[in-house]
């Protein structure tokens, strides 16, 4: 699970893939869908097609600051399924 502190957008070039909000938000993508990702909300993304899921990404952010922030293991939920599913989101 992680977090973005800045801004984000991206195109899936390939595959499908799910993002997951920790709160249970859900949102499906497909080949060529457009995304703007959430900003300071944990999240993972899910492989759910048979082959690699591409994404191109554009961060608007500063030079040396983090894109991406992953959440300590020990705040990650207990929820089993969520950690045996759970793959890098873009």
């Amino acid at each position: 699970m992680h977090k973005h502190p800045i801004i984000n957008a991206g195109v899936l070039l390939k595959g499908e893939l799910t993002v997951i909000t920790e709160s249970g938000g859900i949102l499906h993508l497909k080949p060529y869908d457009p995304i703007v990702e959430v900003v300071d909300t944990w999240h993972y993304g899910r492989n759910e097609g048979d082959e690699p899921a591409e994404i191109i990404v554009f961060y608007a952010g500063e030079k040396g600051e983090p894109v991406t922030i992953k959440k300590p293991e020990n705040e990650l939920p207990l929820n089993k399924e969520l950690k045996q599913t759970e793959k890098p989101a873009p």
